[in-house]
């Protein structure tokens, strides 16, 4: 992402002076260093908080990069303090890795108030408004933040924090700011101070003896005030970013459903007088529909709904025709069968599994199902490729899901919840497969369906869909220019 480098860079330039300008008047950054070791000495002499170790010198293999003349490296323990930790005695406000907001490094939700019998191991640290907290498990998750108000009860801090204090509240500031730039980043997440594997975590040494580059005091001022400036207007472009990223992941997916729904409106081909109109293929199919149901190779069944014109959802050429699915289909259920019919071989059974709703495609699974040959039914089998098949029950996401055969295969046949849809003729199957492709299909299946998590599709779902039907030579006009298309748009993705 953009944004996340350009907010690296700034944070990185910041730390290292090419943010704001060097002034004369600022001074040298090693009297505030001075300043900041005598009011720390101060403290200690009033118990205000406790003597460190010494810290070691900063060789000169330890500093990453060239900085201004007037500012100077120091380590992180010389110039902060922690408060020192406490066993809660009273009620009061728990602080922990959840009452951070680490998307935009600030206190978030700080309900948790307890009593001190409820209180948890970790609650020991004393923190003070001002101070920063960072979170030294798995530091790059940046659960870092500065105390920003009054906390009423008073907050106690998990021991899996480094609480950062100072004697000036800029500082407090500009060591946030430091603590998010690549530098320390690095130094906080580098395997020989972040130990562990699944949680590594800084120790308070390590943590301690990281170097920092410091400013004169009026310079953070002057960086904090442009990082407060910058940042937000970084972060405005990390939103649009995103937003545009979103689009365009789903830009190939919003194109071919809107080519799709072009085709099935009859606005991707021309519509030629020579083509004749669908009336008249309607009646071809209405009497090869009547001939398999007089020789028994289709089942009679109940007649159909009419039309009615509150129905339609859209305007079609004048030589297509709206027509019942039910009047183009027959709909052949599944095989339904026990645990104990389930064998090692025999009958591969597809489920809902086997269906790739990306693709359409029917999948051959490793943990496909066997049943014995005795559950043998020509009518279920996948005989050939071009029919349909969908899912007859599952949760909202899936259920209507289709696949369509690409060859045909032999000894399989479907389960007692997915449903073979056959075309009565497979002149015009291409095109109804652009119709099971579609969302045209997927919105009037999400409209039928009626559950709470596990939904359930009757054929008459199906049968009674309402789908345009242009004429023959029309239909295949369609799918070629689909075939030349809808490829682009995979590629895309």
């Amino acid at each position: 992402m953009i944004a996340d480098s350009l907010k690296k860079a700034v944070l990185q330039a910041a730390i290292q002076g090419k943010l704001t300008q060097q002034l004369p008047e600022d001074g040298n950054a090693l009297d505030l260093f001075e300043e900041i070791k005598a009011e720390k000495e101060k403290l200690i002499k009033e118990g205000k908080i406790k003597k460190e170790k010494p810290l070691p010198e900063i060789t000169e293999d330890e500093i990453p990069f060239d900085i201004p003349e007037n500012w100077c490296w120091v380590r992180l323990g010389g110039i902060t303090f922690n408060r020192g930790h406490k066993t809660p005695n009273k009620v009061f406000t728990y602080i922990d890795i959840s009452s951070i907001d680490n998307k935009i490094n600030q206190l978030g939700d700080l309900s948790n108030i307890l009593t001190p019998e409820n209180a948890p191991s970790r609650a020991r640290k004393i923190v003070n408004v001002g101070d920063v907290i960072y979170a030294t498990v798995r530091p790059y998750l940046h659960n870092i933040c500065v105390i920003d108000r009054i906390i009423d009860p008073e907050p106690i801090v998990s021991t899996g924090f480094a609480v950062v204090s100072s004697t000036d509240v800029i500082i407090n500031k500009f060591l946030f700011w430091c603590f998010l730039t690549p530098m320390f980043d690095d130094y906080a997440n580098d395997l020989e101070n972040a130990k562990g594997v699944a949680y590594p975590a800084i120790n308070n040494i390590k943590f301690l003896n990281a170097i920092i580059p410091l400013p004169p005091l009026t310079e953070q001022q002057r960086i904090v005030e442009k990082l407060e400036k910058i940042l937000p207007e970084i972060d405005c472009l990390s939103v649009d970013e995103k937003q545009l990223n979103t689009l365009l992941q789903s830009f190939p997916t919003r194109m071919k459903s809107s080519i799709l729904q072009a085709a099935i409106q009859g606005r991707l081909t021309e519509q030629l007088p020579e083509d004749g109109d669908a009336l008249d293929l309607l009646e071809e199919i209405r009497t090869e529909k009547e001939r398999l149901i007089k020789e028994g190779k289709i089942k009679k069944e109940k007649p159909l709904p009419e039309i009615t014109e509150d129905e339609i959802p859209f305007d079609i050429p004048e030589n297509w025709c709206w027509v019942r699915l039910g009047e183009l289909i027959s709909i052949i259920s599944g095989t339904s069968f026990s645990k104990n019919d389930v064998t090692s071989s025999g009958i591969r059974v597809l489920r809902g599994g086997n269906i790739d709703d990306k693709t359409n495609q029917i999948l051959i699974l490793g943990d496909d199902l066997f049943i014995p040959s005795r559950f043998k039914n020509t009518e279920k089998e996948i005989l050939k490729e071009d029919i349909v098949i969908v899912g007859s029950t599952g949760s909202s996401t899936v259920i209507g899901k289709p696949a369509i055969a690409s060859e045909n295969m032999p000894n399989v046949q479907i389960g007692a919840f997915l449903r073979i849809v056959r075309p009565i003729n497979n002149e015009y199957s291409n095109f109804l497969h652009l119709i099971f492709k579609s969302n045209f299909y997927r919105q009037h299946i999400s409209s039928k369906v009626q559950g709470t998590n596990i939904y359930n599709i009757r054929s008459n779902y199906i049968t009674e869909m309402l789908i345009p039907l242009p004429p023959l030579a029309e239909q295949q006009r369609i799918v070629q220019r689909l075939e030349e298309l809808l490829p682009l748009c995979d590629a895309l993705e």
